[in-house]
């Protein structure tokens, strides 16, 4: 067996971990989900600990399908803008906040309404919105203030488990650019920011380079007590690298439970009205984009409520049976409030346009038709920006559903390349490990299918983008 990386993806959904070899061939994976808890309404919560033991159950797996005498290293990938309160052994005061929890509406009302709402996503990277650590923190110190008070640290789900693992409260460069409190530019935490939220840089984990590495003192993981941990980075910014996408003409688009429209960049890519994100990948280069709150978090939603299948037969169904345009019905997705490019956590769904004609089926159509019409929105967005894309990337959950595919093509009205059906972000996290090696690495298979735009269908997903956009501005102000 050639050289290992172990790439550990911490998700929103579960703990995906997938041993690569150098030649760029997965040799072994293993996925155990974890679930999110809706205790209220806005509130997105998750148990840290839960999380933790779906991480070494995975790693204990893998141990049984490789020699670990060839491992080099594991490294990390996370989703971002999640926090919780720990104490000073790292144990956990509070739920994990995830990054769809908007319970911090007002606080990010209060930040966007001001002067220096600007110049805040400017020096920090991160829209201010609900989903950003720093307006959670300034939820909790006026609603948990106990808490607040008595808290070590304030810290993500991938700082949990690296503390856990190696001993360290560590936060890297990638994770901390998503806080909203760290200054993307000096590459330290941005006092403004730490004000604003009641607390100190000591109540952080100290800032590291993605390539930072610490050893396992976790006794759970003792067979990898040689193998070093590397911090790695983001899952967004990891997906951008596994998708092989760091060209500056590269769009990619990411759909799992949330979504995001993105561009790489050697510096800043600064929008006057606010609507992109500017994540650090490493310290020299940024990734630019829009998310999305409603991915398939919002098929689930309708599958659990109104049907009996499973997606993968309810996508196939309706692309199938029901035309494009749905008949005339048209969707709002905003289930989870929405992100880019309107950052409206109050946003909601919407069905519009109902008649007797309209069944189950077309109710589903309208719905991912609405998705992909979001996903043009951001990505309209992004190339406003960054100019025009001349190669668009397609990873994540939606590639299991060529239906679907084909129809954010014809959206988009562009031709799309999907990428292999391993998971982007761990596949960005091992090639940054064996980057920072210095092992040669090759990303094989990277194409996996080419979705061309059906002319017969595009003049009918104009009209109805249109109308996406249109009806949310109508209706914007009543939610």
């Amino acid at each position: 067996m050639n050289s290992v990386i172990i790439a550990v993806d911490i998700g929103t959904t579960s703990a995906k971990v997938l041993a690569v070899v150098s030649t760029g061939q997965v040799v072994a994976q293993r996925q155990v989900f974890y679930s999110t808890r809706y205790p209220l309404p806005a509130y997105a919560e998750q148990d840290a600990d839960e999380i933790l033991a779906a991480v070494i159950a995975s790693l204990k797996n893998i141990a049984t399908q490789v020699d670990l005498s060839k491992v080099l290293g594991i490294v990390f990938s996370s989703a971002m803008h999640s926090v919780l309160a720990v104490n000073e052994q790292g144990e956990a005061l509070t739920p994990l906040i995830t990054w769809a929890d908007t319970r911090s509406s007002a606080e990010a009302r209060q930040i966007r309404s001001s002067a220096i709402a600007l110049e805040l996503q400017h020096q920090t990277g991160t829209p201010v919105h609900p989903m950003s650590p720093l307006c959670k923190l300034m939820w909790m110190r006026e609603s948990e203030p106990e808490v607040f008070k008595s808290a070590y640290k304030f810290i993500s789900v991938k700082e949990f488990v690296w503390y856990h693992l190696t001993g360290e409260f560590s936060v890297d460069y990638s994770i901390a650019s998503a806080t909203g409190l760290f200054n993307i530019h000096k590459l330290q935490w941005h006092k403004p920011a730490l004000k604003m939220a009641g607390i100190t840089e000591q109540s952080l984990s100290a800032p590291v380079p993605v390539e930072h590495q610490a050893g396992i003192t976790n006794p759970d993981l003792s067979g990898y007590r040689h193998v070093p941990l590397m911090i790695g980075a983001s899952d967004g910014c990891l997906a951008q690298l596994g998708s092989d996408a760091m060209q500056p003409g590269i769009l990619t688009v990411t759909l799992g439970t949330s979504g995001a429209v993105r561009r790489s960049a050697t510096r800043q890519l600064h929008d006057p009205s606010g609507r992109l994100f500017n994540y650090l990948l490493t310290g020299d280069t940024t990734v630019a984009g829009g998310a999305t709150n409603n991915g398939t978090a919002v098929m689930d939603w309708f599958i659990k409520a109104f049907a009996t299948e499973n997606l993968a037969t309810v996508v196939a169904d309706v692309c199938t049976n029901i035309p494009a345009g749905s008949d005339g019905l048209l969707a709002l997705p905003f289930l989870q409030g929405e992100r880019a490019p309107v950052y409206d956590p109050h946003a909601r769904g919407v069905f519009f346009n109902v008649s007797m004609q309209h069944t189950r089926q077309h109710f589903a159509r309208a719905l991912l038709e609405s998705i992909c019409y979001e996903l043009k929105w951001i990505a309209e967005s992004v190339e406003f920006v960054c100019g025009v894309s001349d190669k668009v990337v397609v990873s994540g959950g939606i590639t299991h559903f060529p239906g679907w595919l084909q129809m954010l093509a014809n959206v988009y009205n562009r031709t799309l390349i999907v990428s292999s059906g391993h998971d982007a972000s761990a596949m960005g996290a091992a090639c940054l490990a064996f980057q920072t090696l210095q092992v040669p690495f090759k990303m094989t298979g990277h194409v996996h299918a080419v979705f061309k735009p059906d002319a017969g269908q595009v003049q009918y997903y104009e009209a109805g983008y249109r109308k996406f956009r249109e009806l949310y501005q109508a209706v914007h102000k009543l939610f």
